[in-house]
């Protein structure tokens, strides 16, 4: 991720052309979905060297909502800083449709934007210059994979996500059901495993964390202590890895391989989990 924010900014920075670099400095606004995930420190460490890099050519503003929610927040922020004319905006939207709206000011305001991690919907993709990140459906047919090695013949499931509204988890979910289901759904988060090759969603599922670590834990919690016999635990993202401690103490009461299935986006404190 550090390496893919340093190029966006590179990115933005050739944007604006060589000779007007020389003549003042820019402001360029990364924008998380939220600022306490220690995954997107690694964007804002990226950002900041970059920063460093350019020998005063750009300013690196890190600025988003403090924690993760429906996308209120973060929309507001993109229009204070269309309103304040920054010269370049990269942002991961928590609520793609809603993003949509600010980004048409930025485009109509003639500030280029970029976006990484999770992308906008596909009839709003004309609003950014680029997606930077991984492709999320492929991350979700992986994980469908992975749960197909250990029930080949299909069983019970919980999917577990992020924000309901953002389009990277939304893609993963899709990926997932449409591996599992063996028939592409028409569009993200896909259609609901209702028995196709033997795979059934259960009730109360797809959990939704808003990237809320601890309750990402209990969630799986409750959703094992009320469904036992669950064949797999699915989710989009890292969310119990970031709390590595709490994560080791749930894992640790589920002895059956089929109820945990690897996670993705590795970092520092979710390797922590399997030491």
């Amino acid at each position: 991720m550090r390496k893919h924010l340093l190029m966006a900014a590179m990115t933005l920075s050739a944007l604006m052309g060589e000779p007007a670099l020389a003549q003042q400095k820019f402001t360029f606004a990364l924008v998380p979905k939220n600022m306490n995930n220690p995954f997107f420190d690694q964007a804002r460490d990226g950002c900041k060297k970059a920063e460093a890099e350019s020998k005063g050519a750009f300013q690196c503003m890190y600025i988003g909502p403090g924690e993760h929610g429906g996308g209120e927040e973060q929309v507001q922020i993109v229009q204070d800083l269309v309103a304040k004319k920054v010269d370049g905006i990269a942002v991961s939207p928590s609520n793609a449709a809603a993003m949509a709206v600010a980004l048409q000011a930025a485009k109509s305001a003639g500030i280029p934007v970029l976006t990484w991690d999770s992308d906008l919907l596909p009839e709003n993709k004309d609003l950014r210059l680029a997606y930077i990140g991984t492709h999320n459906y492929e991350i979700g047919v992986n994980i469908a994979k992975i749960v197909q090695t250990i029930k080949p013949k299909g069983g019970t499931i919980c999917i577990q996500s992020g924000g309901a509204a953002a389009a990277n988890h939304n893609e993963r979910m899709k990926g997932i059901r449409d591996t599992l289901a063996g028939k592409e759904s028409a569009q993200s988060p896909g259609d609901r495993l209702t028995g196709q090759n033997g795979w059934k969603e259960i009730d109360g599922c797809p959990l939704y964390t808003n990237d809320d670590f601890p309750v990402s834990v209990q969630q799986f919690q409750d959703i094992m202590a009320k469904n036992p016999n669950l064949d797999a635990f699915t989710p989009t993202g890292g969310f119990p890895q970031f709390v590595p401690d709490a994560n080791r103490s749930a894992l640790q009461g589920q002895d059956r391989q089929e109820a945990r299935v690897g996670r993705q986006d590795t970092g520092h404190p979710r390797l922590r989990t399997y030491r």
